[in-house]
């Protein structure tokens, strides 16, 4: 796979997909289990990388509707629920009335689920240490400066999307 990243843009793009994926499958595979009871593997075995993400995201925004959940994973409602189903199950995640809204079912983590998942983020981030400094400071500030030219890009395409909204949401308005 060296030397793909001086080929075609179509070329580049499929080498930094497949390297993206390689880090999280290597870090994912390393520590999923590490330092964890024999119950909490057992709970957290069949867990995919997909389900991994979810979690992660539920944990940062401490409870989302399932609506929010399918979007931030860019999946269907019917597969968010299907994947929310199996959490629930495997007593991860716990479904709640919103206080605020009683139509509305807010997603969380349980207390349980909560205390292992940091475990494993613990060992991940440990591992991301470890490669950062295989990789030296060199790489690692450019490669940070790669991050952050891509964190820009997005944030202006959110921007472009949320004003393209505006004006749809106006016009709509201005129609009527």
């Amino acid at each position: 796979m060296p030397g793909e990243t001086t080929g075609t843009t179509l070329e580049q793009a499929k080498y930094i997909a497949s390297a993206i994926r390689l880090i999280q499958d290597r870090l994912f595979s390393r520590h999923h289990g590490k330092s964890m009871s024999d119950k909490e593997k057992y709970l957290l075995k069949d867990l995919s990388i997909s389900q991994f993400h979810a979690i992660m995201m539920i944990r940062k925004k401490k409870k989302v509707s399932l609506k929010e959940l399918a979007a931030m994973q860019q999946i269907s409602p019917p597969s968010a629920s299907a994947m929310v189903n199996r959490l629930v199950e495997k007593g991860i995640l716990k479904r709640n009335q919103c206080q605020s809204d009683r139509r509305k079912i807010e997603i969380c983590l349980t207390e349980d689920a909560l205390g292992r998942h940091e475990k494993v983020e613990k060992a991940v981030f440990a591992s991301f240490v470890d490669l950062i400094e295989k990789l030296g400071p060199d790489t690692t500030q450019k490669w940070c400066a790669v991050l952050e030219q891509v964190e820009t890009v997005f944030m202006q395409e959110e921007d472009i999307q949320e004003k393209d909204q505006e004006l749809r949401s106006w016009e709509k308005s201005e129609k009527r």
